[in-house]
């Protein structure tokens, strides 16, 4: 089993102490275009609580202070998965869940979405909710928001552990009413991941990275299952793509580039080893082969005859 999947039959998605709402499928029913959108609160982190919470790992660091260490790690950590990266992944994996089912197959392109906001092609995505009247013109109808407030390092119960807190919610534009609210909340040590270690991610914060998406990957497939309501009245598996707004060529992000590449592959050559391409383009006719004349058939004894000397 892969640490994905690991991570996915294992993680508990959590409330989060956020109050919580499910979808129900005669609203889903009614959403044409939905908008997907996600962000990274200001000061979400990486948060890094490690020395400060454990004594077993502070006695470890000689005479440096706790507070400094713990701010030294979150200093190693921040080059490692930014913003973007965390609130990318997170939309990108919910959606890529849900997306052969309607509305999820008509939704805005993010391309389309990010140009609206003000996000597009940017590393750092704004942590305060944008004006999101600037979807109606692209025809959303509703809006799917995810906010990571929180992720990072801590020590629990002795154990280092990743870990990653936020809320989810979907509301209609034109009135702004909520469909759909929840929190989430995930960590290594209940998807029974290696626990870090602190001070090797000092050097080499790589892990920290590799649990992060995990754990991000995880949440997504929680979030789904809850924007997928069995009471509908319709919004069944249709083919992918159908009705979908899609994005120009030139305005995809790089994961609808690689989705679109695994669709175009072209088929594999049927021509035969022993098939010789024929030339068509040339328009002159070889001449004919001219044939040998026959041999002489006189035998070598014959003497021709002379007519004149009977």
């Amino acid at each position: 089993m892969t640490l994905r999947l690991a991570v996915a039959s294992t993680l508990t998605l959590g409330l989060a102490g956020c109050a919580h709402a499910n979808l129900e499928g005669t609203d889903l029913d009614q959403v044409k275009h939905p908008a997907f959108v996600s962000r990274v609160s200001d000061e979400a982190g990486p948060r890094v609580t490690v020395y400060r919470s454990d004594s077993a790992q502070a006695s470890k660091l000689g005479g440096t202070s706790p507070a400094d260490a713990d701010k030294k790690l979150e200093e190693s950590l921040k080059p490692v998965l930014s913003r973007f990266e965390a609130a990318e992944r997170l939309r990108s994996h919910v959606h890529a869940a849900i997306q052969t089912e309607k509305p999820w197959s008509q939704a805005v392109p993010p391309s389309q979405v990010a140009s609206a906001l003000e996000t597009f092609l940017v590393q750092e995505v704004p942590g305060n909710a944008p004006d999101y009247g600037r979807l109606k013109p692209l025809g959303a109808d509703s809006v799917v928001e995810f906010v990571i407030e929180e992720y990072g390092v801590r020590t629990e119960k002795g154990v280092p552990q990743t870990w990653v807190r936020g809320t989810g919610r979907m509301f209609r534009l034109g009135d702004g009413g909520e469909m759909w609210r929840t929190g989430f909340s995930g960590t290594s040590t209940e998807a029974g991941l290696q626990p870090l270690d602190p001070a090797a991610l000092a050097s080499n914060p790589r892990p920290f990275h590799e649990q992060m998406v995990a754990v991000l990957d995880s949440v997504s497939v929680r979030l789904a299952r809850q924007l997928s309501p069995t009471n509908r009245a319709g919004g069944g598996p249709t083919p992918p793509g159908t009705g979908e707004l899609r994005t120009p060529a030139d305005q995809r992000t790089p994961l609808e580039k690689e989705i679109d590449k695994s669709k175009a592959v072209p088929p594999p050559d049927a021509t035969t080893p022993t098939d010789v391409p024929v030339d068509v383009g040339s328009s002159k006719k070889k001449a004919p082969r001219q044939s040998a004349p026959p041999p002489d058939a006189t035998a070598p004894t014959e003497v021709p005859v002379d007519p004149k000397k009977k």
